[in-house]
């Protein structure tokens, strides 16, 4: 039965994504209920553990989709990574956008990559999902976000009622499914124009194809893999790709970034794997897929994750003193294994360095004020409130200013500021509850007092 009613979300997944309709209006909800599923939707995608939360890994995908944006005349959307062995994206509500870790493993080069979230890019820009949505009034919008979280994520949560949704679903499955293909081939043709405009090499984009229909020919029917399932791939759709790149002019042959493969190799031990079987990889396997670095860096995380940090410093320390001296992924790495083996003046220096040069880069940040918790809780401080005033809707930060002020005793403000990242999430009720608790560790009429009322008054708006 879960079978089924899997292959049914993924046939629906299929339509959120790529229904076409020749009205360019959205009346079917207002705009304040498009809001609130956009809220919603990243709601549930915020709290979910199969999301990867890991900021070097996030701040390169997002790097990477603001500059497809710069080029397709599009808001900067927001991209997540859902931790799963199924090859597969998907463009949500308000462009957040998530991508797989499976996907991002199987791409060969940084085209490839660039072209599925280019692809992704092009459904929100073209409006597909809410276009489906016009169709949906009957279905309320926390019970629509959660279909599309699940959907995103590549999970049923059976709090969703799903049996009393199947009938609906075929229903509408039924009436729509002829303008499936129209979609994706409208898609294809902007995400192309956006990769080539972004100076990527627009080959990547039949090539992935290309890759996914020969891996095809291996599954069963319902074991194809999740992104032929949720965008049908058929000869014309390569042949349309293979024919643009044919006309244009000039032939982008962007070299993937060191970036890039460091990136891979960060990834593929974010998600569940055999540590023995990795060494194995890295040993015999991977420079027939990758860069020596990026197989020195990989090896190297493996021997972090087995608490052989000398082997780790071993490897990355002449990469960190020569052509890396200025790379994130080898010297974040090193500062960490620097810690490990109680090295935190060398790992000081790392972190004084790289937030010099980034400030605001959110992977350093992340790192150094865990170093500063113990090192200097208020130099840690002073640093993430700036953090917090730049990146206000970065929940990770703003968690980690909540516990700052509190390992301070700034008990009100610590309230305060958890009671904004429940706000950040939607959550209006544990908001609430946090600026109630604040209230009593603040005098009346004070400028703490003031604010906190005026963020009550903000969150029952």
């Amino acid at each position: 039965m879960l079978d089924d009613i899997t292959m049914k979300f993924t046939r629906i997944l299929t339509l959120l994504l790529l229904i076409h309709s020749t009205c360019f209006g959205f009346s079917a909800y207002s705009n304040k209920e498009l809001d609130d599923l956009e809220v919603q939707f990243k709601k549930e995608i915020n709290q979910s553990p199969q999301v990867l939360r890991t900021p070097l890994a996030d701040r390169y995908i997002n790097k990477l989709a603001a500059r497809l944006a710069r080029h397709g005349q599009m808001d900067k959307p927001y991209f997540f990574i859902v931790k799963s062995k199924e090859i597969n994206a998907f463009a949500g509500p308000g462009g957040y956008i998530g991508v797989n870790t499976e996907l991002i493993l199987a791409s060969q080069n940084e085209s490839e990559l660039a072209a599925v979230m280019a692809h992704e890019m092009a459904h929100v820009r073209l409006h597909h999902l809410y276009r489906m949505i016009e169709h949906q009034k009957q279905m309320q919008i926390p019970k629509l976000a959660g279909i599309l979280a699940a959907i995103a994520l590549g999970v049923i949560n059976p709090t969703l009622g799903t049996g009393a949704m199947i009938g609906a679903m075929d229903s509408f499955e039924k009436d729509t499914i002829s303008f499936i293909r129209s979609n994706e081939k409208e898609a294809d043709s902007i995400g192309m124009d956006i990769l080539t405009k972004a100076d990527f090499d627009p080959e990547g984009m039949p090539s992935f194809f290309k890759k996914m229909q020969m891996n095809a020919r291996y599954y069963y029917s319902a074991n194809i893999p999740a992104i032929l399932r949720t965008h049908p791939l058929d000869e014309d759709r390569i042949a349309e790709a293979d024919n643009r790149i044919a006309q244009l002019k000039g032939r982008h042959s962007s070299a993937s970034s060191q970036q890039y493969h460091l990136f891979k190799e960060l990834v593929r031990h974010q998600v569940p794997h055999n540590t023995q079987q990795l060494f194995e990889y890295y040993n015999k396997q991977c420079l027939k897929n990758s860069p020596s670095y990026a197989c020195q860096y990989g090896l190297a995380l493996n021997y972090q994750e087995n608490n052989h940090d000398e082997k780790t410093i071993q490897i990355l320390e002449p990469m960190a003193q020569g052509a890396f001296i200025n790379d994130p992924f080898i010297n974040l790495a090193l500062a960490q294994s620097y810690e490990v083996k109680g090295k935190k003046s060398e790992a000081k220096d790392i972190y004084q360095k790289f937030y010099g040069i980034t400030p605001n880069n959110t992977a350093v940040l992340d790192q150094y004020s865990e170093f500063l918790e113990s090192d200097n809780p208020r130099k840690n401080l002073s640093m993430l409130l700036k953090a917090h005033r730049k990146f206000k809707n970065d929940l990770n930060i703003c968690y980690k200013l909540a516990r700052a002020q509190a390992q301070l005793h700034m008990t009100a403000q610590a309230y305060f500021t958890e009671a904004t990242c429940h706000a950040l999430q939607g959550e209006k009720k544990a908001a609430l509850t946090q600026l109630n608790v604040a209230k009593k560790y603040t005098k009346p009429n004070s400028y703490m007092a003031q604010r906190i009322d005026a963020k009550i008054a903000e969150i029952k708006d």
